[in-house]
């Protein structure tokens, strides 16, 4: 299904925080979006922008559109934020690699850092009401919209929060209440962690999920130029040498296959994170 389709935005409003929200109707899509995949936007209607821009699918609704939660960082994402209902962009996807979805004996613990929850709220939608979900970033106004959070709220058993100034949920960094967590619950059942975020913040998580023996599976947010695996631009080092293509064998990989050596230490408060050269 990798060709160019025509979707038609069914609705786009703000939605608070430097975040939109986007609808487009793209029936073929939808049908088969898995989460953890992605779609690549042309964002105007002419080469310029001459690339298109990626986007994790935030949910699907009804099985014939696709709905889609992003910032305003630069030109592209400003340049979209200005296209209004009943116009059409052009879209290429589902691609990628999604999320393996766990059994129902299995609870799935999702941890999102910064931008990266869109991804984790499409799979939350799936994976039911078991899920624990860990949100962290700098301060409450770095948070996601409140409409997500009570959206995270209504299909997850519990929005786990933690701020580093201590304005939201707990003080401190979301892996130190996470390392807590599965602490507590690894006797008591199954885990499985899912992870979208900054490098720094996934290497983390994958540094923690293996002290404690637990799958982890991580979204890669990587730029891309292309989303078919032509221009590797999108290349993440592996541990069993060479390189796999974030948009082609990605963006979700099991954190144990990630060559995370190709990173360099920095210090924050007291715990060593690994961010990429």
């Amino acid at each position: 299904m990798n060709r160019l389709h025509q979707a038609a935005i069914l609705s786009h409003k703000p939605m608070g925080r430097g975040y939109y929200r986007i609808v487009l109707k793209a029936p073929e899509m939808a049908s088969s979006a898995l989460p953890g995949q992605f779609v690549m936007v042309r964002v105007s209607d002419t080469l310029d922008p001459l690339l298109a821009r990626p986007f994790g699918i935030s949910s699907v609704l009804s099985k014939t559109s696709l709905e889609i939660l992003y910032r305003v960082v630069g030109r592209g994402t400003a340049l979209l934020a200005g296209r209004d209902r009943g116009q059409t962009l052009g879209l290429l996807g589902p691609l990628g690699k999604g999320f393996p979805l766990p059994d129902k004996k299995t609870t799935p613990v999702l941890v999102a850092g910064g931008s990266g929850f869109p991804p984790l709220h499409f799979l939350a939608q799936r994976v039911g009401s078991g899920a624990h979900l860990f949100l962290g970033s700098r301060d409450k106004e770095s948070l996601p919209p409140t409409a997500i959070v009570k959206s995270f709220r209504d299909a997850c058993a519990k929005v786990h929060i933690a701020t580093e100034d201590g304005s939201a949920g707990t003080k401190g960094m979301t892996t130190d209440i996470l390392n807590a967590f599965l602490t507590k619950m690894e006797k008591k059942s199954p885990l499985v962690l899912y992870a979208c975020g900054p490098h720094a913040m996934l290497a983390a998580v994958g540094r923690i999920a293996a002290e404690h023996s637990i799958p982890c599976y991580v979204s890669m947010e990587e730029r891309m130029a292309c989303g078919l695996g032509a221009c590797m631009g999108c290349s993440i080092p592996m541990k069993s040498g060479g390189y796999k293509r974030a948009c082609k064998e990605g963006p979700v990989f099991d954190s144990r296959d990630i060559d995370w050596s190709e990173r360099v230490s920095v210090k924050i408060q007291g715990s060593e994170f690994k961010v990429r050269r």
